[in-house]
């Protein structure tokens, strides 16, 4: 039962972190590469600024004053995970400004929120869904090592907080630590197929093969 418990933890995780962080990163993307000149410049320092934070120490205060929760953990792993994406975006943004379908809609008199949503974001959700699958195996990791550490959400049955719970038994139960363990990998890697599968459905040019 613990097991599947889990796996429901780690999915609910998953994917609400990368919603959040799809999200944050299009909008953020977008912006810049669609209006460019000043407020390129300033959210792309901001992105550099933010890259360099510690985000794992943050979340381990945040959770000595607030106390864990799931919700803190995807909010912050959302909110702090999605500088990459949001240049991938934004290099997408910029090419698909320059196109001729967008400079046509401007000259038509074509408002910029219509232009952004009917032409750019269309064309740069693709990059954001695929950045975002390739990123749960890492959010999935991040919270199983927050729950082996003591530090997870108490009120879940993580598989980081069971196979800590099983480690001290390894010798007469290794199973209570290597089935979650083994879960957890195989799970990383589904989603690890699933978004090199994804990315290279999408734009075939990104396989190195």
């Amino acid at each position: 039962q613990r097991l599947f418990e889990g796996n429901i933890v780690a999915v609910k995780l998953a994917v609400s972190t990368a919603i959040v962080m799809g999200v944050v990163a299009m909008v953020v993307g977008t912006v810049a590469g669609y209006a460019g000149g000043l407020t390129d410049t300033v959210l792309m320092s901001y992105v550099d600024i933010q890259q360099t934070f510690p985000v794992f120490i943050l979340l381990l205060l945040l959770i000595s004053l607030y106390g864990a929760s799931l919700f803190l953990i995807i909010l912050l792993y959302g909110v702090f995970g999605w500088e990459g994406t949001a240049r991938l975006v934004r290099s997408e943004a910029l090419q698909r400004t320059e196109e001729a379908y967008s400079r046509a809609a401007e000259a038509a008199g074509a408002s910029k929120l219509w232009v952004v949503r009917r032409h750019i974001i269309p064309n740069v959700s693709s990059t954001v869904i695929t950045a975002a699958t390739l990123s749960i195996p890492v959010f999935i990791l991040g919270e199983a090592a927050l729950s082996f550490l003591g530090f997870g959400d108490p009120g879940t049955f993580s598989w980081g907080r069971t196979i800590n719970a099983g480690r001290s038994d390894i010798d007469s139960a290794w199973w209570i630590s290597t089935i979650p363990g083994l879960f957890l990998f195989l799970t990383v890697l589904a989603f690890n197929f699933v978004g090199d599968a994804l990315r290279d459905a999408i734009d075939p040019r990104s396989d190195s093969g």
